[in-house]
């Protein structure tokens, strides 16, 4: 999904991957684990762009909280960690 990436901890202590040379540290996705979700950390606007998918899940302008007692929804997240290093790509 991201050949190459370089896992790291960024943002708050938060792991997550990166491509160096981008702002944000070249980070496009970090993750977490808390008591009742898994957390998703993904740059604007990815998570306003998908929407219509994310519905039912908790969003904020960068975060998706996936229930953690329920299996994670595998495709829609590498769809929306696609989307995430494609904006980071594009953005000056």
């Amino acid at each position: 999904m991201a050949p190459g990436a370089i896992e790291t901890t960024s943002y708050f202590d938060l792991p997550g991957f990166s491509y160096p040379g981008y702002d944000y540290n070249g980070m496009f996705v970090w993750f977490g684990l808390r008591s009742q979700a898994i957390i998703l950390c993904l740059r604007p606007p990815t998570v306003e762009d998908h929407l219509p998918e994310l519905r039912g899940y908790a969003t904020t302008k960068s975060i998706v909280r996936f229930p953690a007692a329920k299996p994670l929804p595998l495709p829609l997240v590498r769809k929306l960690v696609r989307a995430s290093l494609a904006t980071m790509k594009v953005r000056p």
